[in-house]
C-alpha cells in the first residue's frame, strides 16, 4: 500500500512539473538553423524578444541560417516569419552565415517604429559583435530603444513621423499562456498513470504464492547427497593407552 501511495505521488509531481514547464514556455523568436547558439542563449534571447512583444506589440525575430535553399531571400524570410508568428506587426532579420548576407521582412505597423535606417543600425550592431549571442542581444537592445522612443512620441532614428493611430497598437496585449484547465487535467493523467503502473506491478506479484513444503523451491535431483565426511581443521588428536589398574592383594 505504501508503494502505491509513493508511486502515485511521484506521478502527480512529474505531471505538475510538466504543467509548470509548459506555462513557462516561450515562443521561439531566435531561429538558429546554423547551430551557432547554445540552448541557454536562445532561451535568454527569446525572453528578451518576448518582453518587446508584450510591451510594444511588435514581434522581432532573428534567424541564422546556412543558405536559403531553393527559395529566394524574400520568400525565405517571409515564410520563416509566417511559420513562427501570427502577429501582424513584426520584423524578421535573417543572417545567411554561409553567404555573409542579410535580408529582412517587415509586416504590419512594425515599419512605423523600425525603419530602414534603424534596421540597418541593428544589423551593424549584430555584425560588429564577436559572438552570435552578443550580436543578437545588441540588436534587441537597439530594437527596444527604437520601440520605446516611438511609443513615447520620441524619435525613430531617422526622424520619420509616427502615425499616431498606431502609437498604442499592441501595447496592452498580453501573450497567451497555457490555460489553467490543463493543471487538473494533467493531475488526473498523473494519477491514472500511477494507478496503472502500480496495478501492473501488483499483478505480477500475484503469481508468487507461499508453499507448504521447502522441496517446492528446489530443483528435482539437485539435493541428492552421495557421500559425507567430517573434516576438522587445525585440530591435534593424541591417542594414549589407558593404563590398566592392578588388583590389590
Amino acid at each position: 500500500m505504501t508503494k502505491k501511495i509513493f508511486a502515485t505521488l511521484v506521478a502527480v509531481i512529474i505531471c505538475f512539473s510538466a504543467v509548470i514547464s509548459a506555462s513557462a514556455y516561450t515562443q521561439e523568436y531566435v531561429i538558429d538553423y546554423a547551430d551557432k547558439l547554445a540552448s541557454s542563449e536562445i532561451e535568454e534571447l527569446d525572453l528578451f524578444a518576448e518582453k518587446l512583444e508584450s510591451a510594444y506589440g511588435v514581434t522581432v525575430l532573428f534567424c541564422i541560417t546556412e543558405g536559403t535553399g531553393d527559395v529566394t531571400a524574400d520568400e525565405f524570410s517571409s515564410g520563416t516569419y509566417g511559420d513562427y508568428t501570427d502577429n501582424e506587426n513584426g520584423i524578421i532579420i535573417v543572417h545567411d552565415d554561409w553567404n555573409k548576407t542579410y535580408f529582412t521582412f517587415i509586416s504590419g505597423n512594425a515599419g512605423e517604429f523600425l525603419t530602414d535606417a534603424s534596421v540597418d543600425s541593428m544589423i551593424d550592431a549584430y555584425d560588429s559583435n564577436d559572438s552570435y549571442y552578443g550580436g543578437i542581444y545588441a540588436c534587441y537592445e537597439l530594437a527596444e530603444e527604437y520601440l520605446e522612443n516611438g511609443y513615447s512620441g520620441g524619435y525613430v532614428y531617422d526622424e520619420e513621423p509616427l502615425n499616431n493611430d498606431t502609437d498604442t497598437i499592441g501595447a496592452s496585449e498580453e501573450k497567451d499562456g497555457v490555460s489553467i484547465i490543463w493543471l487538473p487535467v494533467s493531475l488526473l493523467i498523473g494519477l491514472l498513470v500511477g494507478f496503472l503502473i502500480i496495478n501492473g506491478i501488483a499483478s505480477k506479484n500475484k503469481s508468487v504464492k507461499m508453499q507448504e513444503n521447502a522441496t517446492v523451491y528446489t530443483r528435482p535431483g539437485s539435493m541428492v547427497i552421495t557421500g559425507s565426511a567430517d573434516n576438522f581443521l587445525y585440530n591435534n588428536v593424541e591417542r594414549r593407552e589407558k593404563p590398566k589398574q592392578t588388583e590389590k592383594k
